[in-house]
């Protein structure tokens, strides 16, 4: 059997518990003393992984959305999902196993690369066709986020991986024609017993098990679409509208501005003579989602208690205004039509 690394034994060790079968790890037994390391050099393709982690780090914290990748919050070191999209009537998330792994890459796994940058090492090899559901709970740190182009690769991956005819070669990473140009995978599983693929796949379904991930229904697999161009946050016809509400406030706080002194005295004190004129209150800047509806919009903006002040800038985010000093917005996704908070 071709030796991949990591080792399935350091696999084994990222589950809950030991494999069911040590039949798995005859194979991976380590013979002789342990090595001294003190003494040897940090490798070059470690160095690069730590780079790669430190590139990633920002992105820790980010809103759960399609198309990032996000660690399994009750067991961080066994794996990650990429998030393909929401399910409203199971109320969760549909994605797919990440691993850090790509040498165990099969012809329905899609291996990260430089144009996925930046991407936490521990997301590597999406395994197209070990699709789950999962709730936002489960859910950690983002790793990463892949592009509309690189979310139909692991969709065409998902459908057509096992339609690979090559033979089989544990640890060949390859090129194949695929939405968005092409896609890097592994050859197809050989037999169980010659072919370390098969060890590993057994033991991540052994993980989602033990971690109670079920698999994704079949029915959630949509057909392969040609992808819509994304559209400018400002480019739908009710953000225009809003633009123009927007300007109307802000051309009416630049009156109230130079007005003279006399005009201004209002007896309250959010509107002094010589003041700004604008009112007092916490801003927060977003950006909505391109597909959110004007009145989805509008019925949030009342139910959170907020109004647009500006916007929208040159990013296409707009800023609100709350009363509420303390005021938080809840995270996007279900429920309201945020993209991002403070972009």
């Amino acid at each position: 059997m071709t030796a991949l690394t990591p080792s399935l034994a350091i696999i084994a060790a990222r589950l809950e518990t030991a494999p069911a079968s040590s039949e798995l790890l005859a194979d991976e037994l380590v013979q002789g003393d342990t090595p001294d390391w003190r003494g040897i050099a940090v490798p070059p393709h470690l160095l690069e992984r730590f780079a790669r982690r430190s590139d990633a780090a920002p992105l820790a914290n980010r809103p759960i959305g399609g198309g990032q990748i996000h660690l399994l919050a009750r067991r961080p070191g066994f794996g990650a999902l990429l998030l393909d999209a929401w399910q409203p009537a199971l109320g969760q998330w549909r994605g797919w196993l990440v691993t850090p792994d790509a040498a165990y890459a099969d012809a329905c796994g899609l291996v990260l690369e430089e144009r996925d940058a930046p991407a936490d090492p521990r997301a590597s090899l999406v395994l197209c066709d070990l699709a789950v559901t999962v709730g936002v709970a489960e859910l950690g740190a983002c790793l990463g986020v892949l592009s509309q182009d690189r979310l139909q690769a692991a969709r065409w991956l998902e459908l057509h991986g096992r339609d690979n005819a090559a033979a089989p070669a544990p640890g060949v990473i390859a090129r194949v024609a695929a939405p968005g140009g092409y896609a890097l995978t592994g050859t197809p599983l050989g037999a169980a017993g010659q072919d370390a693929r098969q060890a590993y796949r057994q033991l991540l379904e052994q993980g989602l098990q033990q971690l109670r991930i079920a698999p994704a229904p079949a029915t959630s697999v949509t057909p392969i679409a040609p992808i819509a161009p994304i559209k400018a946050a400002n480019a739908s016809r009710w953000l225009k509208m809003i633009t123009a509400v927007a300007a109307t406030v802000m051309v009416a706080q630049s009156v109230w501005i130079f007005l003279p002194a006399e005009f201004t005295q209002v007896g309250n004190a959010e509107y002094r003579g010589g003041g700004s004129g604008v009112e007092t209150g916490k801003r927060i800047r977003v950006l909505f989602r391109a597909d959110a509806t004007e009145a989805e919009i509008r019925i949030w903006l009342q139910r959170q208690q907020l109004e647009i002040v500006s916007g929208p800038d040159t990013m296409g985010a707009f800023t609100l205004l709350t009363r509420d000093q303390q005021k938080v917005l809840p995270p996007p996704g279900p429920g309201n039509p945020l993209a991002v908070i403070n972009p």
